[in-house]
């Protein structure tokens, strides 16, 4: 909406899925102008698939929570809790950015002496689902169909019927968020000034307001030139 108070002339449509739902969408000739995606791995498959026109651009960081519902079965207090039986898990399938995430930090936590090494295993246990992406996650937990599950930071600002337990720091991912230009793009320019606007100091603003991360320094990421569908 502020890009199109800005350029009126354009008008912006949004298609909204797992990074990889959209990324396979196109490889069987859906059209769009841009891409964008919640981790780099999925941009770089789009890339390999000939898919970009320009190399892609960091707008956004986000990193994982973990949303527990108020309607929980099992008492969720900790990350340790979510071992725990009888406790009902629902992650983002391993394929979408979120579930990939999820898996990395399950992963690293049992290498810490709190949480053990058959935590992961015994976590896993508790998998009742796994959602083609994080939306999909947060409304099991906030309809009470799961007890917890990983979501964005983002997301579980905007639910009701949840609260959150952080992840620590050491163990922390922070999901990058990369925007490009498709080759199927009619108007390169309109383009141009959309991933200008992303960057911009008032875009930022408006994201942070809604929980993401400003954009990463060349240091912490890849590095992507500008010259070169938001995303779940």
């Amino acid at each position: 909406e502020e890009f199109e108070k800005a350029h009126p002339e354009y008008s912006i449509v949004l298609t909204f899925d797992g990074s990889q739902r959209l990324r396979i969408q196109l490889e069987h000739g859906a059209v769009a102008d841009l891409f964008a995606s919640a981790d780099e791995r999925q941009m770089d498959l789009a890339e390999e698939s000939g898919l970009l026109a320009r190399d892609a651009v960091s707008f956004a960081t986000n990193y994982l929570v973990v949303a527990v519902s108020s309607r929980a079965s099992a008492p969720v207090d900790s990350l340790i809790d979510l071992a725990h039986a009888d406790v009902k898990l629902v992650l983002a399938h391993p394929e979408a950015p979120a579930g990939r995430y999820a898996l990395s930090v399950i992963d690293s936590l049992a290498t810490s002496p709190n949480f053990g090494p058959a935590y992961s295993a015994r976590l896993m246990e508790n998998v009742v689902s796994q959602e083609p992406n994080v939306r999909g996650v947060l409304q099991k937990v906030a309809l009470g169909e799961a007890d917890a599950g990983f979501v964005y930071a983002s997301d579980a600002l905007t639910a009701e019927n949840i609260s959150t337990l952080l992840i620590p720091e050491e163990v922390k991912i922070a999901a990058i968020y990369t925007v490009a230009m498709l080759r199927t793009a009619v108007d390169k320019n309109a383009v141009e000034d959309f991933i200008q606007f992303l960057i911009s100091p008032h875009s930022q603003r408006i994201l942070q307001d809604h929980g993401f991360g400003p954009i990463p320094s060349q240091a912490g990421s890849k590095s992507r030139g500008l010259t070169g569908a938001h995303t779940e």
